[in-house]
Formats: structure tokens, sequence, C-alpha cells
């Protein structure tokens, strides 16, 4: 019998120290200058509170320029899945190469200014990516922010 009560217990206690939360799922996709709020994320997931992301030309070159923020020091915040695409027509587009993530370590935030990187040229250049934070802690959260930036015309 004390057995049993105490198994009881155990479940109980277990049931009841998990914690849940709600979740609201969202299909917005970022543009070139995004604000985060808390009503469009999950509750472990608002930790990107502004990022931002375009493109200028340069001569054999585009240049980067973006913003990835948080409102709390971060174990880790910036960028991944960079990738450099090109067009002959700003309808179909195709990876050129790919870019090693940039990332800062305890830091509000990631900001880019006129980052350099060399491309082919004679075509329109976009750049894609994903705006990344992670939590410090054993259990810290991570966010990810995908987009796109817009589109330029190099020689």
């Amino acid at each position: 019998m004390i057995k049993r009560f105490l198994a009881l217990g155990v479940v109980g206690l277990l049931t009841y120290s998990v914690p849940t939360m709600s979740v609201k799922a969202i299909s917005k996709t970022p543009t070139e200058n995004t604000t985060i709020s808390s009503n469009d994320q999950t509750r472990t997931s608002g930790l990107i509170s502004r990022c931002y992301l375009s493109v200028s030309a340069s001569n054999k070159a585009i240049k980067l320029s973006g913003v990835t923020e948080s409102a709390n020091k971060m174990k880790s915040i910036g960028y991944k899945d960079i990738s450099i695409e090109y067009s002959s027509d700003k309808n179909n587009w195709h990876k050129e190469k790919d870019i090693d993530s940039l990332l800062k370590s305890d830091s509000l935030s990631y900001i880019l200014n006129s980052y350099e990187i060399s491309v082919k040229g004679g075509y329109y250049y976009r750049v894609t990516l994903t705006h990344y934070a992670k939590e410090s802690g054993l259990f810290g959260s991570s966010q990810s922010v995908s987009n796109t930036s817009n589109s330029v015309w190099i020689n």
C-alpha cells in the first residue's frame, strides 16, 4: 500500500513539475527591416528583438549590411546559413556560394556594416541567411529567423 502511494506521489510530482506554455505558430517571413514582437513568436523563442538585412553593389563584390539584435545578452548571436545567390532575371535564383557562419559570443547584437563578399559578376545578386540567437545556460533556448536581402546588379 505504501509503495502504491509513493508511486502515485512521484507521478503527481512529475506531472505538475513539467512546465507548460502556449505556443502560437506563425507563417510570416521577415523582410529587410523586421522588428520581432513577443506576440509574433513563442514565449521560448522571443530572443531576437530586431533583424535587418540588405546588400549594396561594389566592384565584383556585394557589401552585406545587417543587424541581429536581442534585448538580453546572448551566449551566441549572429548569422548562419549564409548563401550568395545570383539571377539573370530576378526570378530564377541559383546559389553561387555559401559563407561561413558569423557569430559573436556574449553579446546583445551582431552588426555588419558593408561586409564585402566577392562574386563573379554579370548578374543580379542577393543574400539569404538565418538570424540566430542562443541563450546561455544548460537549457538555454535558441531562435532562428530566415531573411532574404534586396537584389543588386553586379557588372
